[in-house]
């Protein structure tokens, strides 16, 4: 990934070439988040101050990448000598960014002890799953079906209501689940309201953040509200994620509130795109901020709410699981936001 980022001005006239360089350093940067929300999940997984660090590190980390890019004048109007010389800048001091980072998180692997003591105990409940798996076949096949047979009823029973849990005489086991029966179909079911929100959060703002550029200002002389927007909703996304310490979100419904409440803005920003509607350059303003803070807000209340679903099936394995769904539907809502945008730009 180091040595991708820093060739990348060498593909400039290749859009093959270029679009290999970006799917690798794409494809390691998913690895490195997904892995970094694993973590999250496993370490800590009682403590909503971690993935809002972790989610707040993603977004400032723009920040930097504005200040390289001021610093050593790329994109701006130089020359075409000054222009390559300051690509070249540009990408050398992102590419060094990026090996600080890879050192810190191989440090962070290596030496917390936090890290190491959760990653034993994962190891070691996958090691208990491959053994209950290995003997699986050996038994008796009747008595299998009957044991996924009750199992199954036992899940259905204590998903539906805690009330049914009272019709369970004190002679009689209480319902439990192991880890190598919670697949991700059953992981869904129960985290499908926070998967939800976060598509529609993330699919939402995908389409608007793509369309500053569309966007006019109501001062004919001025072509800044574009980029105005674009760093608006960076640092309202950013503001938006430490403020779950602060208020924490109570609940998936109150985050599925949230969601359901900033999806007003999207029409207004679009009509407003197409000319049908002038919200002003403050009005978008505004808009926008408080677009990028709620996302911000929801992205990181629903990792911090998600573990609380699984309830009798938390364990070291099934919450680095869930981790996992969470980071797929993510991906899934980004390429969701992009269809829309070129379903609507093929529309104007």
């Amino acid at each position: 990934m180091f040595i991708t980022t820093l060739l990348i001005p060498l593909a400039r006239h290749s859009l093959p070439l270029l679009t290999a360089m970006t799917f690798i350093v794409g494809t390691a940067s998913a690895i490195l988040y997904g892995t970094l929300n694993q973590l999250a999940s496993l370490v800590f997984p009682d403590s909503g101050a971690l993935p809002a660090a972790y989610t707040s590190g993603l977004q400032a980390s723009a920040g930097l990448v504005l200040i390289t890019s001021l610093g050593t004048g790329f994109g701006g109007t130089q020359q075409h000598g000054g222009g390559v010389r300051a690509e070249w800048e540009f990408y050398g001091v992102i590419s060094v960014l990026v090996g600080v980072s890879w050192f810190a998180f191989v440090r962070l692997i290596s030496t917390s002890h936090s890290v190491r003591r959760s990653m034993d105990m994962r190891d070691s409940s996958l090691t208990q799953q491959d053994i209950a798996s290995l003997s699986a076949p050996f038994l008796d096949d009747n008595s299998n079906n009957e044991a996924k047979e009750s199992l199954g009823e036992r899940m259905l029973s204590s998903s539906s209501s805690s009330s049914s849990l009272m019709d369970i005489s004190p002679s009689q086991p209480l319902p439990t689940i192991s880890d190598t029966d919670v697949t991700f179909l059953f992981l869904w079911k129960r985290t499908w309201p926070c998967c939800a929100s976060l598509i529609i959060t993330v699919a939402s703002s995908m389409a608007v953040a793509s369309s500053f550029n569309q966007t006019n200002s109501t001062n004919p002389k001025s072509d800044s509200l574009p980029r105005i927007l674009f760093y608006i909703r960076l640092f309202a996304d950013l503001l938006g994620r430490p403020a779950t310490l602060v208020l924490p979100p109570s609940s998936v419904s109150c985050v599925g509130l949230i969601t359901a409440i900033r999806l007003i803005f999207v029409p207004l920003f679009f009509l407003d795109v197409n000319n049908k509607l002038v919200l002003g350059d403050w009005g978008m303003i505004f808009g926008v901020a408080a677009f990028g803070f709620t996302s911000g807000y929801i992205a990181t209340g629903i990792r911090q709410l998600a573990p609380n679903a699984l309830t009798d099936t938390r364990t070291e394995v099934t919450v680095p699981k869930q981790s996992t769904l969470i980071n797929v539907t993510f991906s899934m809502a980004v390429l969701l936001g992009l269809v829309v945008t070129f379903v609507l730009l093929l529309k104007k």
